[in-house]
């Protein structure tokens, strides 16, 4: 995260928590030390924490910096939508991943489906069963696709 501050000489990139007299920070620039407790609360599963909880831990995030009970508020509500948009990514990902495995596997049936001579017997029968089989998947899911 970047900060900046503002002083009577004019603008200057600052390091946020160690604004001098005359200065009016924009923005809290968290230290390593803030990050890595919050964080550290994150993954132990605070997910959501009370009024009381967040006014404990900006007091014991102000030890290490400069910190307001709102930028713990907003520090959480942040890192839970960051989290959940990458699980979504990750979920779209998995999925985009899945169909084309399934498309290239089914489309090498289809070929088997299409070019392979035919005899009537027990075997070739079970084969043919099973091409058709994924040739109707594949149908399956051209048809969900284009309705979606």
């Amino acid at each position: 995260m970047s900060g900046f501050c503002i002083t009577k000489a004019g603008r200057g990139g600052g390091s946020g928590n160690n604004c001098g007299t005359g200065t009016k920070c924009g923005r809290w620039n968290p230290t390593t030390e803030q990050v890595k407790l919050l964080t550290d609360l994150f993954r132990s599963g605070l997910r959501t924490p009370s009024t009381d909880e967040i006014q404990n831990i900006s007091t014991q995030l102000s030890f290490y910096g400069k910190i307001e009970s709102k930028n713990v508020f907003y520090w959480f509500q942040n890192h839970k939508a960051r989290e959940r948009q990458k699980r979504r990514r990750v979920s779209v990902d998995e999925k985009d991943a899945m169909i084309r495995r399934d498309d290239r596997f089914s489309s090498a049936r289809c070929k088997l489906v299409l070019h392979k001579p035919l005899f009537f017997s027990e075997i070739n029968m079970k084969k043919v069963a099973l091409n058709l089989f994924f040739f109707g998947n594949l149908l399956l899911q051209i048809l969900l696709r284009s309705i979606m």
